[in-house]
């Protein structure tokens, strides 16, 4: 079928920095990483009145309580972030917020597409706060698939609540972005219905279901039917949200589309081609007589690599070309696979760029080991749009490439983040104690 689910993001709101186009670590990216990228619990958006609220242009506004006070028609933007030495907190107040949260909670402007918004209670993991009391609630995981044929809606809706469901939600938000039929009423009413009904089949409310012909400022929104709530997209550019995502390095990319091309190889680059392919000769006569002394050769190579780029130094292709091969011992890859869930966020970090880099400049099948190191990495902090994107293009490149296909099998079971980490510590774990024994 052609439909696309994208697990985003899970506990927390997390995103990765994409290194710039070419050899080269995105200068002046370091600090803000450095910052908060990989403070997993970097972000948390807490909503106080995430549903329709039942009064046409209006809303209800919260007291200490979390109860319903009143009817306001003012607009309030999004609250600014707490500063505490906690998670960094946003709080969504109405839908207009939401819907204008959707494309940096998922890195980009959806269009053609359903989106399914987790929220947590306060006894579910989130904090219950002494002021807020039990309104306060927070988002989980957003799902996103592309708006299927009629024929298709209930597999759709169906991949989407396997994604969702098995985190606990207490309710989720639907959101469809689709365009006017000219008439003013909410298209596509087959697959809001069907969010309903398959999502409250599982035991999770659907209180929201909210359609937008697309998302930017100032556009109307408004519920599907029997409710009539409506209003207007709130700012998305300069809300405290997207200050936030700066803050953490995140870009918003304006489209689907758009984001994948972040992870597009460079132009072909024949001499690149033939310097892995004399690499590769090399290294079959090395690992023949050297075994694991060859692997950590290897494995020393790679670390280079990333001290580089750290550095913000330009790689050669031959270092590329080394590095490439290097990656292809999976004794090798499934050690550096553990500085994903390293404790020094500056080699997390780093790693993470230097990944991105050799995803955009290997060619094929060698750029498949880099690729899902940046899918694993992703993963581990909580989920990005983007892990879809590195698993594809190490499909592509080795369709019978094991570890890729492990974690497609792991995100397609509704795993989520810690069980990634622990398959990821197991493996770096085993595959270091195997080099170190050599």
């Amino acid at each position: 079928m052609s439909w696309v689910v994208s697990w985003v993001v899970s506990w927390v709101v997390s995103w990765v920095v994409p290194a710039r186009r070419g050899h080269r670590a995105a200068r002046g990216v370091g600090p803000v990483v450095g910052r908060g990228i990989h403070r997993v619990h970097a972000l948390t958006l807490a909503v106080e009145q995430p549903s329709c609220p039942q009064a046409g242009e209006s809303r209800i506004r919260r007291d200490h309580d979390g109860v319903g006070t009143g009817v306001s028609t003012d607009h309030r933007p999004p609250a600014p972030p707490t500063t505490t030495d906690g998670p960094l907190r946003l709080r969504l107040h109405e839908p207009g917020e939401l819907v204008a949260a959707v494309p940096h909670l998922l890195g980009f402007r959806p269009a053609d597409s359903l989106v399914v918004i987790a929220v947590h209670g306060p006894g579910d993991g989130a904090e219950r706060s002494p002021t807020r009391g039990p309104g306060r609630r927070r988002l989980g995981v957003v799902a996103r698939a592309d708006l299927p044929p009629p024929d298709d809606v209930a597999a759709v809706v169906g991949a989407c609540a396997q994604r969702v469901v098995p985190t606990g939600p207490e309710e989720v938000t639907a959101v469809v972005v689709a365009a006017d039929q000219g008439d003013g009423e909410p298209p596509r009413v087959d697959v809001a219905d069907a969010v309903r009904e398959v999502f409250t089949d599982r035991g999770v409310a659907v209180p929201s279901r909210l359609w937008v012909p697309h998302i930017a400022a100032g556009v109307r929104w408004r519920c599907y039917p029997p409710c009539d709530c409506r209003g207007t997209v709130a700012g998305i550019d300069d809300s405290p949200l997207a200050a936030a995502a700066t803050w953490l390095g995140h870009v918003t990319y304006g489209s689907r589309d758009e984001m994948a091309a972040s992870l597009e190889p460079e132009s072909p680059h024949p001499r690149l081609r033939a310097l892995v392919d004399a690499a590769r000769q090399a290294a079959v006569l090395d690992r023949e007589l050297g075994g694991p002394a060859a692997a950590r050769r290897d494995l020393a190579a790679v670390a280079t690599a990333r001290r580089e780029v750290a550095a913000g130094r330009v790689l050669g292709d031959v270092e590329l070309a080394r590095v490439a091969v290097a990656l292809t011992d999976p004794t090798v890859r499934d050690t550096v696979l553990g500085w994903s869930v390293d404790d020094d966020e500056e080699l997390v970090s780093s790693a993470e760029q230097l990944w991105t880099l050799l995803v955009r400049a290997l060619p094929a099948p060698e750029v498949a080991e880099p690729a899902v190191l940046l899918a694993c990495a992703l993963l581990v902090r909580g989920g990005s749009a983007l892990v879809g994107v590195a698993l594809e293009r190490a499909r592509r490149a080795d369709p019978t490439h094991r570890l890729t296909g492990l974690l497609r099998a792991l995100l397609a079971s509704g795993a989520g983040p810690e069980t990634v980490r622990e398959v990821v510590r197991d493996a770096a774990a085993e595959s270091a104690a195997r080099l170190r024994a050599g």
